[in-house]
């Protein structure tokens, strides 16, 4: 973590020693890479980051244990799918699916519609081909959880590459190539993601960005208002984007019921409400 945020026995957070090395690493992060963007200079955020890795590595915050290191191929955690379904019977892990099921398909629309937004692509209220995005988030998801990976799902991190100027296609290629040319340097990545405070100044600054949305909200009808208010609210206290919707979901239809609007709700949302609310009430999550 940065520092200038930390935990609170009386509190939860609160503000944390400004004088310590990674709060004072961060601070100078965000300040450079906010004067870069006041300049309107291309690719600020990185500009920042690269500015702040080079101050972490001259005040001895940054060190480095190699450079390049060849990657190796891990082993198949599962190497039959179908026996692991059969698993999923056996041990009666249908609460555990469903609730990973729910949680990586609402982190993963939330982040791409919020992504989206910030990036204009969005159509009225709908995603231009989200059908392609959400199979290749799934097969994605699928042959990384099969090497034993987290869930390798889009992740509101790409809204930095957004706020740069990234909208199309290519963006998306440029990055997956970078990724596969960083495998062979994962001394060196490693050591500079593991310094939050040089990375944080970037997605700081991105959800500055991405909080312009908020305008959108009708903040005058309770129905309307609440909801969103409770998913921006619930999400950083959770640490889950998914956990965030689950409780819009299931306050937005309460309300439109009992505001007379009830009319408004159609069976998808319904059951989706009542999903989350399983989810959030008996499932591990």
């Amino acid at each position: 973590m940065t520092g200038i945020i930390v935990k609170s026995d009386s509190n939860l957070v609160g503000l944390g020693d400004l004088h310590s090395p990674e709060a004072l690493l961060a601070i100078a992060g965000l300040l450079i890479t906010l004067i870069f963007l006041a300049l309107n200079v291309k690719g600020a955020l990185f500009i920042g980051m690269i500015a702040t890795g080079i101050i972490a590595f001259f005040t001895g915050e940054l060190k480095f244990n190699g450079f390049v290191k060849m990657p190796s191929m891990p082993d198949l955690v599962i190497t039959n799918p179908i026996h692991a379904f059969g698993d999923v019977v056996t041990y009666s892990l249908y609460g555990v699916v469903l609730s990973f099921l729910l949680i990586t398909i609402f982190d993963t629309t939330g982040t791409m519609i919020g992504v989206a937004k910030r990036a204009g692509l969005m159509k009225g209220e709908s995603l231009p081909n989200a059908k392609h995005a959400l199979l290749a988030d799934a097969v994605a998801t699928s042959v990384g959880s099969m090497l034993g990976t987290t869930p390798t799902s889009a992740y509101i991190e790409s809204s930095a590459g957004v706020a740069t100027g990234g909208r199309t296609g290519l963006t998306t290629l440029t990055v997956a190539g970078l990724f596969i040319v960083s495998a062979f340097f994962a001394p060196l990545v490693g050591a500079v993601s593991g310094i939050s405070a040089i990375t944080a100044p970037a997605l700081i600054v991105v959800g500055s960005m991405m909080i312009g949305a908020v305008k959108e909200i009708d903040w005058d009808t309770l129905d309307e208002a609440f909801p969103a208010f409770l998913v921006i609210l619930v999400m950083p206290l959770t640490s889950s984007i998914a956990i965030g919707l689950a409780f819009g979901f299931i306050s937005y239809p309460i309300l439109k019921v009992f505001t007379g609007k009830w009319r408004e709700l159609n069976w998808f949302l319904i059951v989706i409400a009542i999903l989350f609310f399983i989810l959030v009430a008996f499932l591990p999550h």
